[in-house]
């Protein structure tokens, strides 16, 4: 029973049905409500993780693409304009990734 209220591969009603069927239990609405909070808890934690990845992902991409083009020889002021952020943080970056090119 806990295997199929914790899958992430059944929806809500396959949930709710298994439990009733297979299990004999009787479903109160409280029980419902009570499953579908649940359900969309582990979605929100599924898409937030999701986000989180995908944010290092695109810093960690941004990083390379800035690196990339100091190491080409670009201004600061060039390599901002490009990238879409302050010389500040370009700067940053190149110091954080190759403190001894900066």
């Amino acid at each position: 029973m806990i295997g199929a209220l914790l899958s992430s591969e059944l929806k809500e009603q396959e949930k709710l049905d298994i439990i009733e069927h297979e299990y004999n239990i009787p479903i109160s609405q409280e029980f419902r409500e009570d499953v579908r909070i649940m359900c969309n808890l582990s979605t929100g934690i599924e898409e937030r993780a999701t986000e989180r990845a995908t944010k290092k992902a695109t810093e960690k991409t941004s990083e390379k693409f800035i690196l990339n083009m100091y190491k080409k020889g670009y201004t600061l002021d060039q390599i901002a304009d490009v990238a879409g952020t302050g010389v500040d943080e370009v700067e940053a970056i190149i110091k954080k990734k190759e403190p001894a090119m900066a």
